[in-house]
């Protein structure tokens, strides 16, 4: 059976710094993915995104190198604490053009069924499309 993984990546003509501080801090996430977000950035931090129409959905951070990989664990199940419920592990790399510009890519793992993968691929192409819209993706 082959591992159902999300994978996505996206060009910014903008700097590393400025898609980093748009993953990982709380106002920017606001922005563009969910409604508000709660993170305490570093290695075991809690998080949370929080959008109006679905609830919130914690989280862990589990890897920071500031400004080029961040990688955080979240639950599918609305208001359940991370260890209370299967998890999938999203990972963000940040890679530096010569251009000055930013490859960004997005890798999520761990899904259990079909159509949770489904339904994130889809929701992952929505959420990078507002990231995108925010910083000038290409």
């Amino acid at each position: 059976m082959s591992e159902r993984v999300v994978e996505k990546a996206v060009e910014f003509d903008v700097d590393v710094g400025r898609v980093w501080t748009a993953i990982t801090d709380p106002a920017e996430l606001g922005r563009w993915f969910g409604d508000a977000a709660e993170v305490d950035l570093k290695p075991g931090g809690d998080a949370a995104m929080i959008w109006d129409q679905h609830g919130r959905y914690s989280m862990r951070i589990e890897e920071v190198d500031a400004p080029l990989r961040l990688v955080w664990s979240w639950v599918h199940e609305l208001g359940i604490a991370v260890e209370d419920a299967p998890a999938t592990r999203v990972e963000w790399t940040l890679t530096p053009r010569e251009d000055g510009g930013t490859t960004l890519r997005l890798r999520e793992t761990g899904f259990l069924t079909d159509l949770h993968r489904g339904q994130n691929d889809e929701g992952w192409d929505a959420e990078l499309g507002e990231l995108s819209e925010l910083l000038g993706g290409s």
